[in-house]
Order: structure tokens, then C-alpha cells, then sequence
């Protein structure tokens, strides 16, 4: 039966009148839960860490661990100040409610992002070793390289500069090795003077190291002159390049047989005019004002003044003479002729031709001493002066590469001269000493937030310091039972803002060290205070040379004596801040690198790890939270080398059915950097064949793993709109510059393609298989375009929502042979309603949509329209259900064939593993899940050896009922 698709791609009732038969197999209805592992952010709670609902008692200990949904503010209401709650950006414990009231009993939480708020309070440490960033009254530690200088090219006066063609660095003086560094455009210099005779390149400073050599090959044009006389006018000599010929429409000037006429100083330029009469009149250049009676080339739009401005290189190159009207004047008082027909111009002159050369020049490059500063004067030999390039540490010499300056007055400090040369351009110099001395940088007992947010460090007002809240610390000498203070023993605050409180009277954790029974060193205390149960506002570190310093050691903080009481009171020191020796106190960290709005500008305060999607710098950043940094191995061209492990690494051997991302979208815009520095939307990335890398690597290592991401909402909700928005998802248009920047503007990747590759993790590169075809990963990853779902929770009242948290529950639920196709999902509505031509458009490009229709009762329900996933057209999987009981195959296999790990690889074994397999294929047949399978084992001799055995697996899955064909037809009677 041939029947009119006009939705082809979309499930659904079809009807055709003509004769024929109803048929519909049953399916099992039951459902088991599978898991869900939602990653997103939140404001508290620990980071890249997969954390289980259940375990740690359900939803509401998990909204107490991740901070829930709602965050305290401070308003002003008629100027009375008022704490509120309001709802935050966070989205991982709004998606954790939306699968759980959908229906999923099994949710793990992982928070993506966020940076934990601390300080460090300083140790006093007699004898204490000091590690000390070596650094210039500027403080700068960096390595100096070059002073600005200069280099003469020397070249021949028969040579023109063309351009610089490249700075080559050489370690040492030997420029026949390979260079260290290659400049080959204008960042290897500053600027080029190319006036002939001067031709000098300019270098600034700190490009390079002093004492190396570095070359410069520059091309250059080798001129070829030639003498024309006026002589050589056709009548004395056969040659006529004297001879100059008035140009018809523009009669002041006569122009020459050859161009490029020279503008050697040396070589003059002589015109004679012959009238009708035959006289022969000399024409100086300048007349008696110093005006110039003519010039050399037609024409030069940069030229505003004829008579005084100096020719042009444009006016050498076209040659021939021009008469300026200075020359007219001449005319008009009878002193030389008019430029008439019956006039005949000749002159001296001398052009040249170019030969283009390349030469180079070298020159060592000078530097100067650079005097740094000890923070206190070293224990005799106990000075160690060292920089690290690349992770390595490299010892100067004294009095070869640095000398030491004793101070001759009080209160200055020991300089050390670091010799120029002596390092590569910006490493970083440290000294290493022993002080004998209480120094408070010896140690130091590092409090760091429990968890990254700003709960525990934060500021309301960046341009007021003083508004920073949250954990606070203080250091107190203890008090004697008489008042008297006991200058040898500490009390220990950390004090419980607002909202880490579990009573009323849960302020302070207070520490008495002459309390703490062996507890003495920062190392034990430091133990002691992370495992307490009531302790959930800090975790205490110490760095490891400094662990074994007595906790009695701590410096006292911030203090003044009260002039009436003579009590010491003390100063609350925040979590951001930090000790400054020079007031010395506490103050706030800033990096004033940073701008007012970055909040890398306090690097001690906590952040939430909150993005902004429009923000490409933002969502770089993010991805690569996700999926880690890679670097080139030194000295190698095509290795690579992980430089920070993202999430997806950590996670790949941690067993999950389905992962949501709640966070980001498939075609999110994510930024990068170009070659200029200008930050860009990479069009090779994106998030969802991130995820589908990670589900498709998990698969094949720990357990069978499938992705859900969500669509970005459509900008606008217009009908128009939306169908530019599927047409561009779908690839049916090619978007002018113009709509391209308005998606981009937010956030929305408009060259998104929904298709999905392995590819190197290091070099974005697609990875090929044997055949040399990409790998398709699409049937990982489920990509879920809505309309945005409508939903309600008690905290946030009404709110509209991607629907993939949903969809994701609504998967978890059914069994593996039940298709998402038709099934309802418990929303409030859509957004907006898509036609069926849109529906059917989008099922082709393999986006998961909702659908609004009447259910058997008359009731408005949603349902998922086609559970497609993101496999390539050609793909077996481009069926959710495919998918799913494929990996519910393989996941009995890895069951059954996981006892017979470590047992004999013979034949009584291998036939035990058939029975296993069979009986338990058999089950999924009798249960719908298959229609039928066939299987092999296998294991060569070798494989035996080697303890392998192979298991081949073919599989025909219970096809998907997705179009019923309806025949009617019409008798008289039946």
C-alpha cells in the first residue's frame, strides 16, 4: 500500500481508505527508575562531586547541603534595612524538584562550579624558613628582560628597505643554531625608520633575553641608476628617454619615456624649454620666493601644496615634469615661454631599476641589573636565590649570576643585584632563607571555607569594603582567671554567620589551646577542627612545611586596648581578607589588575560559580570546567598533556543511567580566543557532543550512559520567530550577519549543527574509524528543543523551564522497550504550541519536542511528540528505545559475565557463560525487550594466555509501534 507521508518524520495515527487490517502488539506497562545525575550550580555545597539524594536523606538534606533555591539579600524599605529571600541563579536543586516531582526516585547532584572564600592567619616561628617572592620596589618578581634599544641596519646607499621579514632569538651568541624564539610579523620589534641612510629597527624592552643575539633579515630593493641627458632627444643621439612629451589633457605636464626617476640627492634634475625661436631656456627649480616652478610626476592626492612641499616617493616613481603655477607667473611676466605645442621639453635626469634582496644583520642584546629586596636579613649560608620556568627550579650562583648588598644605614633592606641575562623574560625569582627571627611568614594556618560560595565570604557593595559578610575568625591572647593575660596560650574563634546557624545560640566554634589535649602542632589542630560534627562553616590547612609549628604560635589578630576598661577587643577578621606585614594587620585581598565588576578582583572572597550564557568568555569557561585544559607537551609539536582534569574526567568511572546538564544548552555559545586575541564564538564546540563524548567513553568503560540537554528557548515567541529558530536548528537557512549577531547577542550559537562526532578531547579533532569514516556518538546524547514547559514549586510560584530535567525523569521511569513517543510529561502547559509542519521538521533534524493535545478523557495533557535521539541520519540508533534496550542488553551481559572473572578460561566455563547469556537474553525475549538475538563465544590460544574472551552479540530490538495505518472502507451491507 502506497500511502502520502506529508509528516514522514513524526509517529502518529495515519489513515488511508482502502482495504486492509488493524494490528498492535501489547507492550509491558511497568516501569523501574533509573538514575539521574543533574549537573548545574548551587550556592553551597561541595564541587565536581557527585553527590546521591537518597544517601544523604532526600531532597530536603540535599537543599540544606546545596543551599536550596532561595538566597538571603539586603534590601532598604523606606531606609529601614531588611533581610529577604529571593530566588537565585542556581539551577541544580530547581532541576533536582523537577525530576523528582516527575516522577525519578533516584537523583544525584553534582554542582559545577564555585570558589571557596578564605584567609591566613600568621604563625610566629622562631627560626622560621622564608620563602620570599623576589621582588623590585615596584614589586615586581619577574625576570627583566631587554632594555629598549636599537639597531642599525648599515645598509648601501643603492638599497631600499622593503620590509622586515622576520627576529630570530638565539640562546647565547651563535646565530647558525636553531633559534629560540621566531618573530615573523611586527611583534618581534616596535617600530622601523626606513629613510634611506637611516634604516634603524627599534626594540622595546622586556622582549627579549639580555646577552643573546638575535638576527634580523629584512628584504631590500638593490637600485640600478641610469644617466639620461637631454642630449638624448632623438636629433643628437638615437635615444630619445631626454625627450619629454606634453600630455594632451593636461598641458603643464610632460612626461618621460621610463618611470621611477631617482630621489638621490645627488642626482639632479636640470629642465630646458625651446621656443619657436629656437632659444633654449635653463628652468631653475624654485623661483625667487622659493617656490617651486615644477615638480617631478603627474599627480599625488597627498600633495595640498604644490610650491612648497617636498615631492612625493608616488610623484619619483610616475617621473616626467610638472609645471606648477608658479611657473605660470614666470610666464605671464614674459621670463620663460608658455607651455604651448610649439614649446620642446627635455632634461637631465637618472631612473633606476630594482633587484629585491634578502640580508640580515645580528646584535647582542643588552640589559641591566635589576635590585630586588629581602623582607629581613638572612642566616649566614642559608641564602638560596632561584627562578622557575616551566615547573622548574634553577639555582643562581652568587657573584655569577646575583651579589648581595648589605644595608650601611638602619631600617633598610638587604638588596640582591640579579645580573641581566641571567634567566628567560619573565620567570618568576624567589629567595629561600632562614631568618633567625619571629617572623611571621614562617607559617601560617590557611581557613578556607567549608564550601565555595559567597555564604561564607562575600561582599554587598564592591565599592564599600566594609560591607564584606560571612565567616569571621579572630586570634585572642588568653585571660587569666585574675584578668591577667596569658600571653603564651590562644583562644580560636570562627564565628557561624547568619545562615550556617542550626540554633539561635550556634555562634562560635571556640578553641582554648591550654584546653586541647594533644592537640599542639597547626597539623593536629588543624585535624581536629575538620572532624567535628558541628563544624560546617570552615575547613582547616596547613601547608606542609609549616605543619609541625606549635598552634600556640598563632599570631594574635587585629586589636586595639580599650583606653577606659584596658580590655583588648578584637577585630573580626572575614574570610577574604589577608595579613599585610607592612601596617601590619588584616585588610582586604584586591587585585587591582582586576576591574571594579570582576570578581577576581577579590581572590579571597567566595564565589558561586553562577555564568552568564551570553557571556562567551563565561561559557569558555565553563566548557572547559567540563572537560578539562590541554597543553602542548615541551618540545613536541603534536603531543598533549591534560593541564586541568575537568568534571567529565572525574566522572568517568562513576555509574549513572542518564545525565542532564541544567546549566548550559546544546547551542550555547561558547567563546574562544582567535588569532588577533579577539574573543569569538567557536563554531567547533559545543555542549552537547561534549556530553555525548563523555556518555559515549563512560559506556565503554564503567556502565551504559545516555545524555539529555535542553534547547536554548527561542529569543522571541512570535510565529515567525519560532520557525526562523527550528529553521536555523534544523539547517534550512543561511542566516545573514545580521541575525547571526542578534542570536549570538544571546548567547545562542547560530552555527550549531545537530550532529555529533568523536573527536580528540585535546585537539578538537574528529577521530575516524578503520574505514575513515567520523564516529558517530549522536545516539548518547538526547537533545530536547520544547517549547519551554510550564512549572510550579512553592519557593518560586509559577515558572517556565527547559523541559530536558523532565524529559530526563520521564526516561528514568519507563521501561527499556517503551518508546517517550506519546507520553505524557506532568507539566502546566507550553510556552507555545508548534503546527505539525514544525513537529515534523524538527523530528528530522532529531530534536525531542512536547506536544498539547486532548487526552481519551477530554483533558489537555502534554506529551513528548518523538523520541528521537541525536544519531546521524544513517545511524540504526536514532531511536531513543534502540538505545535504551541495547544498553540494558549489554548491561545484562556485563552481569552475568562479571563472576566468571578470575575462573579458568576453558571450555566448561565458557559453556557455563553461554547458559548464563542464554537464559538470560531468553528473559528479555519473553518480556518484549528483544524479538530475537544470537550470540557467540570466543577465545583463541592466545586469547587464553591472556586470560580474553569475546562475546559477539547481534540483537533485533522490539521495534517502536510509531504510525498506525487505518483502512475504511464503505459496503452496502456486511
Amino acid at each position: 500500500m502506497s500511502t502520502f507521508e506529508q509528516y514522514e518524520n513524526l509517529p502518529g495515527v495515519k489513515v488511508s481508505y482502502e482495504d486492509g487490517n488493524l494490528f498492535s502488539g501489547t507492550q509491558s506497562t511497568t516501569a523501574t527508575t533509573q538514575s539521574i545525575l543533574i549537573i548545574g550550580t548551587a550556592i553551597d555545597g561541595p564541587v565536581g562531586e557527585p553527590v546521591s539524594v537518597n544517601s544523604i536523606g532526600g531532597p530536603k538534606a540535599a537543599e540544606k547541603l546545596f543551599g536550596g533555591m532561595l538566597e538571603r539579600k539586603t534590601v532598604y524599605d523606606d531606609g529601614i534595612e531588611k533581610t529577604i529571600k529571593v530566588p537565585h541563579q542556581g539551577t541544580l536543586i530547581r532541576a533536582m524538584w523537577e525530576a523528582i516531582r516527575s516522577g525519578n526516585e533516584d537523583v544525584r547532584l553534582l554542582r559545577v562550579s564555585g570558589r571557596a572564600a578564605k584567609t591566613e592567619l600568621p604563625v610566629k616561628d622562631p627560626n622560621s624558613e622564608v620563602l620570599q617572592p623576589l621582588a623590585d620596589s615596584l614589586g615586581n618578581q619577574l625576570i627583566s628582560g631587554n632594555i629598549a634599544f636599537s639597531k642599525a641596519l648599515n645598509m648601501a646607499s643603492d638599497l631600499r628597505l622593503v620590509k622586515i621579514e622576520k627576529v630570530e632569538e638565539f640562546e647565547g651568541t651563535d646565530t647558525t643554531t636553531t633559534p629560540y624564539k621566531t618573530f615573523n610579523d611586527a611583534t618581534g620589534y616596535q617600530n622601523v625608520d626606513s629613510t634611506p641612510g637611516s634604516e634603524t629597527v627599534y626594540f622595546p624592552k622586556d622582549k627579549f633575553r639580555p646577552k643573546n643575539a638575535i638576527k634580523i633579515t629584512y628584504k631590500a630593493k638593490k637600485r640600478n641608476y641610469t644617466e639620461v641627458t637631454r642630449n638624448m632627444d632623438g636629433q643628437s643621439e638615437e635615444s630619445t628617454l631626454g625627450l619629454l612629451t606634453q600630455d594632451p589633457s593636461m598641458t603643464n605636464y610632460f612626461a618621460s619615456e621610463v618611470g621611477n626617476w631617482s630621489d638621490d640627492v645627488k642626482h639632479q634634475v636640470n629642465v630646458y624649454i625651446k621656443d619657436s625661436s629656437g632659444s633654449v631656456n635653463t628652468i631653475p627649480s624654485l623661483n625667487s620666493k622659493g617656490e617651486r616652478l615644477y615638480r617631478i610626476g603627474k599627480e599625488d592626492n597627498t600633495v595640498t601644496d604644490e610650491l612648497n612641499q617636498v615631492i612625493t616617493e608616488v610623484e619619483f616613481k610616475q617621473g616626467g615634469i610638472r609645471f606648477t603655477s608658479a611657473y605660470e607667473e614666470e610666464v605671464k611676466k614674459g621670463t620663460y615661454p608658455a607651455l604651448n605645442s610649439s614649446v620642446t621639453v627635455t632634461a637631465d635626469y637618472f631612473y633606476y631599476n630594482d633587484l629585491e634582496i634578502q640580508e640580515s644583520v645580528t646584535h647582542i642584546v643588552p640589559g641591566k641589573e635589576k635590585e630586588t629586596f629581602l623582607n629581613h636579613t638572612p642566616e649566614f649560608g642559608s641564602l638560596e636565590v632561584y627562578y622557575e620556568s616551566s615547573g622548574i627550579k634553577n639555582i643562581l650562583n652568587e657573584n655569577v649570576d646575583y651579589t648581595i648588598v648589605y644595608p650601611t644605614e638602619p631600617n633598610k633592606k638587604v638588596s640582591i643585584m640579579i645580573k641581566a641575562g641571567i634567566g628567560p623574560v619573565g620567570a618568576k625569582l624567589y629567595a629561600y632563607y632562614k631568618t633567625g627571627e619571629n617572623s611571621t611568614q614562617g607559617g601560617r594556618l590557611i581557613v578556607q571555607a567549608k564550601y565555595p560560595g559567597t555564604a561564607y565570604g562575600g561582599i554587598d557593595d564592591i565599592k564599600d569594603y566594609a560591607s564584606v559578610y560571612g565567616v569571621k575568625t579572630t586570634v585572642e591572647y588568653e585571660v587569666n582567671a585574675n584578668g591577667t593575660l596569658d600571653i603564651e596560650n590562644r583562644v580560636i574563634r570562627f564565628i557561624k554567620p547568619t545562615d550556617k546557624k542550626t540554633t539561635s545560640t550556634d555562634n562560635d566554634l571556640v578553641f582554648r589551646t591550654k584546653d586541647l589535649k594533644g592537640i599542639t602542632t597547626l597539623r593536629e589542630f588543624a585535624n581536629y577542627v575538620n572532624s567535628l560534627s558541628n563544624n560546617n562553616i570552615v575547613y582547616l590547612d596547613v601547608p606542609l612545611d609549616y605543619g609541625s609549628i606549635a598552634v600556640t604560635g598563632l599570631l594574635v589578630t587585629d586589636y586595639e586596648v580599650n583606653s577606659v576598661t584596658g580590655k583588648y577587643e578584637y577585630r573580626p577578621i572575614n574570610l577574604g581578607e589577608i595579613y599585610d606585614e607592612s601596617i601590619p594587620g588584616f585588610r582586604l585581598n584586591i587585585d587591582d589588575s582586576k576591574s571594579q565588576n570582576d570578581p577576581d578582583r577579590f581572590p579571597w572572597l567566595g564565589t558561586n560559580g553562577f555564568f552568564n550564557t551570553a557571556n562567551l568568555a563565561d561559557t569558555k569557561a565553563y566548557y572547559e570546567t567540563l572537560g578539562g585544559t590541554y597543553g602542548l607537551v615541551e618540545g613536541t609539536i603534536d603531543e598533549y598533556e591534560p593541564l586541568d582534569q575537568g568534571i567529565y574526567s572525574k566522572l568517568e568511572n562513576y555509574a549513572v543511567d542518564i545525565i542532564s546538564l541544567a546549566d548550559v544548552n546544546a547551542n550555547t555559545a561558547i567563546g574562544k580566543y582567535d588569532d588577533e586575541g579577539a574573543l569569538v564564538v567557536d563554531t567547533e564546540r559545543n555542549f552537547a557532543t561534549q556530553l555525548a563524548q563523555h556518555c559515549a567513553l563512560v559506556t565503554a568503560k564503567t556502565w551504559e550512559t545516555i545524555g539529555v540537554i535542553g534547547v536554548a528557548a527561542s529569543p522571541l515567541s512570535g510565529l515567525r520567530d519560532v520557525q526562523q529558530y527550528i529553521d536555523l536548528l534544523t539547517g534550512n537557512s543561511n542566516p545573514s550577519k545580521e541575525i547571526k549577531e542578534f542570536y549570538i547577542s544571546r548567547g545562542i550559537n547560530p552555527s550549531y549543527s545537530n550532529e555529533h562526532y568523536m573527536y580528540n578531547l585535546a585537539t578538537i579533532e574528529q577521530v575516524y574509524n578503520d574505514d575513515g569514516d567520523p564516529i558517530d556518538i549522536g545516539k548518547y546524547v538526547n537533545i530536547v528543543f520544547g517549547p519551554e514547559v510550564g512549572l510550579a514549586h512553592e519557593k518560586l510560584g509559577n515558572y517556565v523551564a527547559n523541559g530536558s530535567s523532565v524529559y530526563s525523569a520521564l526516561i528514568s521511569q519507563l521501561n527499556v522497550e517503551n518508546a517517550t513517543t506519546n507520553k505524557e510529561i506532568p507539566v502546566a502547559g507550553l510556552r507555545y504550541n508548534l503546527s505539525e509542519a514544525q513537529h515534523n521538521q524538527l523530528a528530522g533534524g532529531r530534536y525531542v519536542a512536547f506536544e498539547s493535545k486532548l487526552n481519551s478523557n477530554g483533558n489537555r495533557v502534554i506529551v513528548v511528540k518523538d523520541g528521537v535521539t541525536g544519531a546521524a541520519l544513517n545511524s540504526d540508533y536514532q531511536r531513543l528505545s534502540t538505545v535504551r534496550i541495547t544498553h540494558a542488553t549489554v548491561q545484562l551481559i556485563r552481569k552475568v559475565a562479571d563472576k566468571f572473572i578470575g575462573l579458568p578460561n576453558g571450555i566448561a566455563q565458557r559453556n557455563s557463560l553461554a547458559t548464563e547469556i542464554q537464559s538470560g537474553l531468553d528473559k528479555l525475549k519473553e518480556n518484549g525487550v528483544l524479538e530475537n538475538f544470537q550470540f557467540s563465544i570466543y577465545s583463541s590460544a592466545k586469547d587464553r594466555v591472556l586470560g580474553n574472551a569475546f562475546i559477539t552479540l547481534e540483537l533485533v530490538p522490539a521495534y517502536e509501534l510509531r504510525k498506525i495505518y487505518t483502512s475504511v472502507a464503505l459496503r452496502a451491507s456486511l
